[in-house]
């Protein structure tokens, strides 16, 4: 568990900041002094198995939300290899850091659960139309999937001064071209079916995708857990 210093400090133009804390450290504090860092301690690179690693990482981000003191989590993930696996892992998609971090929060058996948010499904650019698909209709049928949120609308103006910065093919930026588009294609009449104009071609860290601008613009809402320790992740 990490506490960013207090003082916020801003984003210089061309730092994209990874594998650092920039990003946290450039935005807001919240009254009680967030943003905290869940650290996610072992990769898929380190030895050991998928159980192994998967326990380590559970008893660390359970020890810090204990000692947070929360009740409930809403998990936020831009793109969604969090929901379809993606490609960035190493070895197993479990071993990947956003499911991981989904395994974490179901061990951690919190009081009122968690939420699984994933705003605009294929904005990474690691998951194809069709996984996205068969990852939705998998949480759907298992009874996951809560519902669809059909605009990000009042989260972007936010998201998009944060990552103002950052480069146009940054999640947050892709998301915020995604509103702009559909919001001009519906006052010209355009179509933004998933044919033709309607598609987006994402390309980040060496993989491309298309994605309906649609998609760009929605969140999924899914059941991670309701805090009676059953488990509903897919």
């Amino acid at each position: 568990l990490f506490r960013v210093p207090p003082e916020e400090k801003p984003l210089e133009a061309g730092d994209e900041a990874y594998g650092s804390t920039r990003l946290e450290q450039s935005v807001p504090r919240g009254a009680e002094g967030s943003p905290f860092l869940l650290v996610v301690p072992k990769r898929g690179s380190d030895a050991g198995t998928v159980a192994e690693i998967s326990a380590h990482n559970a008893a660390a981000i359970g020890a810090a939300l204990t000692a947070l003191q929360v009740e409930q989590v809403l998990a936020v993930d831009l793109g969604g290899d969090s929901l379809s696996g993606g490609r960035d892992f190493e070895r197993d998609a479990e071993l990947g850091r956003d499911r991981q971090v989904l395994h974490a929060l179901m061990a951690s058996k919190l009081q009122k659960g968690f939420i699984h948010l994933v705003l605009g499904p294929g904005c990474d650019g690691e998951t194809s139309m069709a996984a996205m698909r068969a990852a939705v209709q998998a949480a759907d049928e298992n009874g996951s999937l809560l519902g669809v949120m059909p605009e990000l609308g009042g989260t972007m103006p936010m998201m998009q001064r944060l990552a103002s910065t950052l480069s146009p093919h940054r999640t947050p930026n892709i998301l915020a071209r995604a509103m702009a588009h559909v919001a001009s294609s519906d006052k010209g009449g355009e179509d933004v079916s998933e044919s033709g104009h309607g598609l987006c071609t994402i390309t980040r860290h060496g993989s491309t995708e298309k994605v309906p601008w649609s998609w760009l613009t929605i969140c999924l809402a899914l059941m991670g857990s309701d805090g009676s320790n059953e488990p509903s992740m897919s």
